[in-house]
């Protein structure tokens, strides 16, 4: 996909609150869509058109109704987009944090209370990756200054990766996929060159 595609996709509100809203709903149509970004039909349905294009969402039809839905590939970018919402959240509307507030709290209902507290440690320290990173990054700072600077949070990835294997709860599969992303993301850092 060419930058030029996804500026014009996802630096637009609609778009943005478009994918976000399938999401939401796992498999909806563009109507329900339209609604939820207060969007007139036939906007939705270009936006939804490009999507399709750019291979995030497919078409399904059942009987008489088409049902619009994420791909796998749909469904990345919207853990990235998720990210970057809850790293910009003080520079955005409201209505993005709004729309990936609404399923978080949907899933954290469904989560044991040992799941639920390593989770809040998980987005806690990837917060803070995240921030330090990327004021390190606005500073020009170079790659040791990076690893040096970065290097003490592999302890606590460590420890919320003690915590998930000594737990004597089940753990939930959005924990473990979260501790995942944060380690992976963490190592990519680290070990760069």
């Amino acid at each position: 996909m060419s930058k030029q595609n996804t500026d014009n996709i996802f630096l637009q509100g609609k778009p943005t609150l478009a994918i976000l809203a399938i999401w939401s709903h796992k498999r909806t149509y563009a109507s329900i869509v339209a609604k939820e970004i207060n969007s007139t039909f036939a906007h939705t349905t270009k936006i939804l058109s490009k999507m399709e294009e750019l291979g995030l969402v497919r078409f399904t039809v059942d009987g008489r109704i088409k049902y619009v839905e994420l791909t796998k590939y749909g469904l990345e970018v919207v853990d990235a987009l998720k990210q970057l919402i809850i790293s910009l959240k003080d520079t955005l509307p409201q209505e993005y944090l709004t729309a990936i507030q609404a399923e978080e709290n949907t899933a954290k209902y469904s989560l044991n209370e040992e799941s639920k507290r390593i989770l809040g440690k998980i987005r806690e320290l990837r917060t803070k990756i995240d921030r330090n990173y990327a004021e390190l990054v606005r500073t020009n700072a170079d790659d040791e200054k990076i690893k040096r600077k970065l290097g003490p949070f592999s302890r606590e990835v460590a420890l919320v990766g003690n915590m998930i294997e000594n737990s004597e709860e089940p753990i939930h599969d959005e924990v473990l996929i979260a501790y995942s992303d944060t380690a992976n993301v963490f190592n990519s850092i680290i070990k760069r060159d």
